[in-house]
């Protein structure tokens, strides 16, 4: 179907001096829209705005049906003054009506709700709540009080309000271009890598808004789409439907344990980490999404509800395809490039194989432990070690590969963490998620401190080795340990 129009901006009549701002706004926007897509799109897209259709309409007596029907795209923008507007909310409901239930309307996702400032979901038009919604404000973390982005600043708009545009003109662009390829059936439909992006709490969504600007110009399509429903059943059946397009799936913790569901006992965001957890568990198809939960280093709980949750979250971590990540957040988005490279591109999962052992140290241990592994070679071991002859210490494919084929394992904490110990112990634990058929014979751990990580737990009768010190008598016992199973 050819479009008279790309893209229709709509918004209620300028009338009015209680809504003076929220017009003046609203005109600003339109400006900055129609620069953004004119030079981001591969052609001069055709924009109408609403205050343009409306002169139109009264020259040539045409109805906002032929216009609706002629448009490909529509950006509406809500605000708690334009929706005391009766005409304004029928003219959204045509809106609505005309993309969703018109069979020749092509891709659903074509309405992208604009919003100023928070409009409750009570007085939004029903039939757009489930719309993608584009926040162009931002919630006060310490009072909670909404702020517009300032437009009208002597250097310009505040540059959040820029990242988000850009946001907007990307999605729009793209729905552009999906329905080029469909009125040109001669044209490819290339497939896209799919990542899961879980909605969040308001003290993570700038994280979150960065987070998908960079996937997407990796070449990733970020799902959901669509506004994820209210109802706790409906939310679940969503979620589902984009995970089976998805190769994993990304949660970002904050602060706050957030507002709970409907009809469920959890929050939002429980319940988005539940939802893929237990459909993780529920398939099984290899092509199951891996889940990747990032929680801030430095995160300090608003209320003892995400104190406890948290706590729960990390006991519960050792559960298949699921990684819990602790760190700053732009290290956390290096371990995820990694992750994702590795799920691209995936390796041929090699069998273990008898006297493979895996010895885990940090580099600062190599001449500690560095008689010992000779001696483990002497010995007629075959002995993987955590680097491949480089500078860069545990590459995760390495890392994995050594995890799948070792039959055995050794690690020496030296002077390293607690935390990096239990880390390594919860890699072990999740060897079968990566694609590890046997368990280990056996595992060695040499450390002064024994853990109190409760990962060791889902080793499955995998027999655990502690000693304080590292020696020949240490070592020779683990030989022969391993020479009896």
């Amino acid at each position: 179907m050819k479009f008279e129009h790309d893209i229709l901006v709509s918004y209620a009549p300028f009338n009015g001096a209680e809504n003076q701002a929220t017009s003046a706004w609203t005109k600003k926007f339109c400006e900055y829209l129609t620069v953004l897509m004119h030079r981001l799109y591969d052609r001069k897209p055709a924009i109408m705005l609403n205050d343009n259709l409306r002169i139109q309409q009264s020259m040539t007596g045409d109805n906002q049906d032929t216009t609706v029907l002629n448009t490909a795209v529509f950006v509406v923008i809500l605000s708690t003054e334009y929706l005391k507007s009766p005409e304004y909310v029928k003219e959204l409901e045509d809106i609505y009506s005309h993309v969703h239930n018109n069979p020749d309307s092509g891709t659903q996702n074509r309405i992208f709700k604009v919003l100023m400032h928070p409009v409750p979901a009570e007085i939004q038009p029903a039939c757009l709540k489930a719309e993608q919604s584009y926040d162009f404000f931002e919630i006060n973390r310490y009072n909670k009080k909404p702020m517009t982005w300032d437009l009208y600043a002597k250097s310009g708009p505040d540059p959040k309000f820029w990242s988000k545009l850009v946001d907007l003109a990307y999605d729009i662009s793209d729905v552009l271009g999906d329905l080029t390829v469909q009125q040109d059936q001669s044209a490819p439909v290339a497939g896209r890598r799919a990542v899961f992006l879980a909605e969040t709490t308001f003290d993570q969504a700038e994280n979150r808004d960065m987070l998908k600007r960079e996937l997407r110009h990796q070449g990733f399509q970020v799902l959901p789409q669509a506004q994820i429903p209210e109802d706790a059943a409906d939310a679940k059946k969503f979620i589902e439907e984009y995970l089976q397009q998805s190769i994993v799936a990304v949660h970002l913790l904050g602060a706050w344990y957030g507002d709970f569901i409907k009809n469920s006992k959890y929050s939002f965001i429980d319940f988005q980490i539940k939802t893929v957890k237990d459909y993780i568990n529920s398939i099984s198809s290899p092509s199951k999404p891996y889940q990747v939960i990032w929680i801030p280093n430095d995160i300090k709980p608003t209320d003892q509800r995400q104190a406890l949750y948290l706590k729960r979250l990390k006991r519960d971590e050792a559960q298949q395809r699921t990684e819990i990540i602790e760190t700053p957040f732009e290290v956390f988005k290096t371990i995820l490039n990694a992750r994702l490279k590795e799920f691209t591109d995936p390796m041929i999962i090699p069998a273990a194989e008898k006297n493979k052992l895996y010895v885990i140290y940090e580099k600062q241990s190599a001449d500690s432990i560095a008689e010992y592994i000779n001696h483990l070679k002497s010995k007629g071991f075959d002995v993987l070690e955590p680097n491949s002859g480089n500078d860069d210490f545990y590459p995760i494919s390495t890392h994995i590969n050594n995890l799948l084929v070792a039959d055995a394992v050794l690690i020496y904490k030296g002077d390293c963490t607690m935390e990096w110990l239990n880390s390594k112990i919860r890699d072990l634990v999740k060897a079968p998620g990566y694609g590890k058929s046997k368990p280990f014979r056996a595992v060695e751990i040499i450390s002064r401190q024994k853990t109190a990580d409760k990962s060791l737990l889902f080793l499955n009768n995998v027999p655990v080795n502690w000693d304080e010190e590292i020696n020949s008598v240490v070592i020779n016992h683990f030989i022969d340990h391993l020479a009896k199973k």
